[in-house]
């Protein structure tokens, strides 16, 4: 399976992205971990490329590749890993036109697979503070992309200064993006720290736990 997991600058999808390759991996299952998120130079899945490969998971990073590439001309380590059913294959694309424009070339290799697209909302970053804002980037990355998305995620976070409250506000926005859109909401995420002093019965959706590898520089120094 393929599964894409994009949304705007620091929606915390790569964070996911590195997760959810973890949670696969320790479920015995081959996986590949492959950085499309062309632009940003922050929280990048190179910078823990060497761990995430001596947990057994094969990551793929194909920036400089694919910055100035003239589409549809792709780097064969891509072409293979989405011709093969029998592993998955996590992607992190990013959430831009960039992205949009990446993921759009690949579109004859997703054609016949199983792919599950999801849309990574943190509403406390700029661009995503109302459901009308959600909405709107969502439209325009799937038709630009043409990746149809087949679910949300709420990634409602401040950091380490993350609260149940502040949580619990991003399930209520993105319940609203979910009933406009009709895309089911897939996860709540929480990081470990988090997980750790709250109650999951308070959440309205699955919880999935992350463990944190992008920090900023400013909680380092705490």
């Amino acid at each position: 399976m393929i599964h894409i997991l994009t949304g705007p600058f620091g929606s915390g999808k790569t964070e996911l992205a590195i997760n959810l390759a973890l949670h696969l991996k320790n479920a015995e299952e081959d996986v590949s971990l492959v950085d499309l998120d062309v632009i940003t130079p922050y929280f990048r899945i190179r910078d823990v490329a060497d761990f995430l490969s001596e947990k057994g998971i094969d990551v793929v990073t194909v920036k400089r590749e694919l910055r100035h590439v003239d589409l549809p001309i792709l780097p064969q380590r891509l072409v293979e890993l989405f011709t093969q059913r029998e592993r998955h294959v996590v992607v992190d694309l990013g959430g831009d036109d960039d992205g949009a424009r990446v993921i759009s070339s690949l579109k004859p290799l997703l054609d016949g697979r199983q792919v599950r697209a999801y849309f990574v909302v943190n509403v406390f970053r700029p661009f995503n503070e109302t459901v009308e804002e959600i909405c709107q980037n969502i439209g325009r990355l799937s038709s630009r992309s043409r990746l149809r998305f087949n679910a949300l995620v709420n990634n409602a976070n401040l950091g380490d200064q993350s609260t149940e409250e502040i949580v619990a506000l991003g399930e209520r926005m993105v319940s609203e993006v979910s009933k406009v859109t009709e895309l089911p909401v897939q996860w709540t995420v929480l990081s470990e720290e988090l997980a750790e002093r709250l109650n999951f019965s308070a959440f309205k959706y699955p919880v999935f736990v992350i463990k944190r590898f992008m920090r900023v520089s400013w909680e380092d120094r705490r």
